[in-house]
């Protein structure tokens, strides 16, 4: 019988954030979760929803690579469903303390389930295979030491080229297993185009990405499915990815530090695009060479339509701000948030971290003090009705922004969106949602003519000026 009374006694909800819970209502289940859990030892939790919780084991060396020997599998207490999505630092002291990241996770298949045999079939983005998890036939083992095996596929199952689903490929001098190419992220739409559009999209976007420690979301079941938010890299990235260890005061997860993938390389975008990574979140201030914590070299507003408003309401106001931001010297860049709202952004000059979010707060309660029946500078939810939301508060060094040309976990037309660049003429002159929507084909074919129109936010071409703490218009 499904049971949680072990968990939550192992547990204080005022020491850990972990997630507490109750017996979910699914009968069985079909998610599973990989865990990477730097506890006393690294090991590895493999959870299973089954019965309205989270089935445990912990695989000290992780689930096999290939059919051969069992590994050691310490069955655990039940968890919560809410686990599936957990990620973050147990305080040390705490039970199981220590940093967690989600390392797979995806949907899976039951061949056989007893109280001594589960027989699954993994369908993950890093796992994709058939595994038993087994009581061992002997008296002198611990009663909770499982074991588990990789076996082979059934011979009759496969239906799908695995060689052409799971190629090696060379992506800029480095050697990537890619996986699942088939599975669709978008409806009708496989992993295999969203790989093709970063990789297409590369050289335009790095730029943007570089030195900027990235917040991924991923969605390793696609769109449809439950995502999770991934800042830790793993102890399981390659070598040569890099990565830089950052603090992350404020966390939810209760975690003081985080290992931070940051993309400067072909590579490492077509790895995390092959992870069911679809949105790259970055800060406005970056790293350098020596991994040290630079000052905000970005200044962005995030415009927020709220309900009864559109992005066409985001371009009028867009254009008033444009203003406001020229006459401190600034070259403000337009871009589609590619989900409901626009995001406008200028290349700054600062020496004190919270000079962006002093000036851009100002500038919000300057424009909603001029309109105060359609713009809003409070984030509470009851404030927003048919207005638009100037959202400062993403110059925190704290919060992110998605990235220019980042994909976006959503379809329309029948296709992906794209946070995607625009020209003030396109902003001033759009009267509609669907002119300000945009595909990964279109936003191809807008870099093949025009190049990146997001250059001047990094400073390309353009005077970085030093920040007022208000803006002169006001």
């Amino acid at each position: 019988m499904p049971d949680l009374s072990e968990y939550n006694a192992k547990r204080d909800p005022e020491r850990t954030p972990e997630p507490f819970g109750e017996v979910g209502e699914t009968p069985a289940g079909e998610r599973f979760v990989i865990q990477e859990h730097h506890a006393r030892r690294l090991h590895y939790d493999v959870r299973f929803e089954r019965d309205g919780v989270l089935v445990c084991w912990a695989v000290p060396r992780g689930l096999p690579d290939k059919p051969g020997a069992p590994r050691l599998a310490v069955h655990t207490e039940d968890h919560p469903l809410e686990y599936l999505e957990f990620h973050g630092e147990i305080p040390a002291g705490e039970y199981g303390g220590g940093a967690m990241t989600i390392w797979d996770a995806g949907h899976y298949e039951v061949e056989k389930w007893s109280d001594t045999e589960v027989a699954v079939t993994l369908h993950g983005e890093r796992v994709d295979g058939r595994f038993v998890f087994f009581k061992p036939d002997r008296s002198d083992h611990d009663e909770k030491d499982w074991l588990v095996q990789r076996r082979k596929s059934d011979a009759a199952a496969p239906a799908r080229n695995k060689a052409a689903q799971s190629p090696r490929v060379a992506v800029g001098g480095r050697s990537l297993r890619l996986s699942n190419l088939d599975k669709e992220l978008y409806p009708y739409v496989p992993k295999a185009s969203v790989i093709d559009y970063y990789a297409r999209v590369a050289d335009t976007i790095l730029p943007h990405l570089a030195g900027r420690p990235l917040t991924l979301r991923r969605f390793p079941d696609g769109i449809s499915a439950p995502s999770f938010y991934e800042k830790n890299a793993g102890a399981k990235a390659p070598e040569w990815l890099r990565s830089v260890e950052v603090p992350t005061p404020g966390s939810s997860r209760g975690t003081t530090t985080a290992n931070f993938v940051v993309v400067e390389e072909l590579a490492t975008l077509v790895y995390l695009a092959n992870l069911a990574v679809l949105e790259l979140h970055v800060p406005q201030w970056r790293v350098d060479e020596d991994d040290v914590v630079q000052p905000p070299d970005e200044l962005v507003f995030d415009l927020d339509p709220g309900e009864g408003t559109t992005v066409v309401d985001c371009a009028r106001l867009a254009e008033r701000l444009r203003g406001v931001l020229a006459a401190d010297g600034l070259t403000p860049c337009p871009k589609t948030s590619g989900s409901k709202g626009m995001q406008v952004s200028a290349a700054v000059r600062v020496d004190d971290p919270g000079r962006t979010s002093a000036y851009a707060k100002n500038v919000a309660e300057l424009l909603a003090r001029e309109t105060p029946r359609s713009v809003t500078a409070i984030m509470a939810k009851d404030r927003r009705r048919g207005k638009i939301f100037v959202d400062w508060s993403q110059n925190n060094t704290a919060k992110t922004t998605v990235a220019p040309y980042s994909m976006r976990a959503r379809a329309a037309n029948g296709a992906p969106t794209v946070s995607t660049p625009l020209t003030w003429d396109e902003v001033t002159a759009a009267t509609e949602v669907r002119e300000l929507t945009f595909s990964p084909a279109d936003v191809l074919a807008r870099i093949e003519a025009d190049g990146d129109l997001y250059a001047a936010a990094l400073g390309e071409g353009v005077e970085r000026p030093d920040l007022p703490e208000k803006p002169s218009a006001g």
